[in-house]
């Protein structure tokens, strides 16, 4: 973490030891590298543009800090009123795409909570001349922290998996449940990854499968409860209850095989609901919460579809483990836990 100070109002005589960068709206001679912002808010540094300033005060003012995001090195971000949110926002955005963030701090509140905002803390701090040494101090702690996770991979074109071994079912009343329907016909095999908890997920077969009570619904996938995780493209994640229509959703087949397509319709209703809990070999706990009936399936040990009917404890089920924390559905180096 860089700490920057806020030379716009005023230049001091004497740079502070333990200043990275200066900012400022015009070069000076300092031996101190100036990052130079113009009157178009953008930023500069040896006369090339890096990044650009934004005055976040809206959603829209977020929206745009976000699109900027893997276009630019630097975004600075200047918030009126929500602070933490806004960063924390962007930092998880931000992460792996190589655009970094810096954040003008004002008070010694602001410090600690912006350097270490999401576990990850922001790029840069920019502070007046009264927080350099609070900043030093966090700075330090920062580096004393810093450890190396693995990068996140958000681009994969197939799916790893593993095994859950089922050790608890049990009935949890009437909820709301949705069905989502697709814009293309899935395939057998094909389903969606959904769960209770982030780091762990199932694979919920289509409809695809012929009974004499019912028509298939090759389009859909009866996904469960509200609040279960869906996995998305990019491998980013929603709670089902976001989704709506024309999202782009991940289809995933049982060899781990993915496409993308969209949605054409939610479909919401009260229905009976059964919890499904699994655990793996390292011990990661995991659940689902479906509608009860026998059109809704999981993958068993041998790759083959099976009602949640016909599920007993001890039986093993197709499962999809990370080790990622997220942030608003997307994967971020930081710790959390589900239970």
């Amino acid at each position: 973490m860089e700490i920057w100070l806020n030379c716009i109002e005023s230049f001091p005589q004497q740079i502070p030891h333990g200043i990275d960068k200066i900012l400022t709206t015009q070069l000076t001679d300092s031996e101190i590298t100036s990052i130079v912002i113009n009157k178009d808010l953008k930023l500069e540094k040896n006369n090339e543009t890096i990044g650009l300033m934004i005055n976040i005060s809206s959603e829209k003012d977020q929206n745009d800090a976000l699109s900027l995001i893997g276009s630019v090195n630097w975004i600075l971000l200047k918030c009126d009123n929500w602070k933490m949110i806004p960063c924390e926002n962007l930092i998880a955005a931000a992460e792996n795409t190589g655009t970094k963030l810096a954040a003008i701090v004002e008070n010694e509140l602001e410090v600690p909570a912006i350097a270490f905002a999401l576990e990850i803390g922001i790029d840069a701090l920019v502070i007046n001349s009264n927080l350099i040494d609070l900043a030093k101090i966090t700075k330090s702690q920062r580096l004393e922290n810093k450890k190396q996770e693995p990068a996140i991979n958000l681009d994969s074109k197939s799916i790893s998996f593993d095994f859950g071994k089922i050790n608890d079912i049990t009935t949890i009343g009437v909820a709301e449940r949705v069905c989502i329907d697709t814009t293309s016909l899935l395939d057998l095999g094909e389903g969606m990854l959904c769960g209770s908890f982030s780091n762990t997920l199932t694979l919920i077969h289509a409809e695809t499968i012929d009974s004499e009570f019912v028509p298939t619904r090759p389009f859909r996938v009866n996904a469960g409860s509200i609040h279960s995780y869906i996995l998305m493209k990019d491998n980013t994640t929603k709670y089902i209850s976001e989704l709506k229509s024309g999202d782009e959703i991940l289809i995933v087949n049982k060899n781990g095989n993915t496409r993308i397509t969209n949605i054409g319709r939610i479909k919401l209703e009260k229905r009976p609901l059964v919890k499904i809990q699994w655990i793996n070999e390292n011990n990661l706990e995991g659940n689902i919460i479906l509608q009860q009936a026998e059109t809704v399936r999981l993958i068993d040990k041998d790759l083959n579809p099976i009602s949640i009917t016909k599920l007993k404890r001890g039986m093993q089920i197709l499962i999809h483990n990370s080790i990622q924390t997220r942030h608003i559905g997307t994967p971020i180096r930081a710790f959390s836990q589900e239970y």
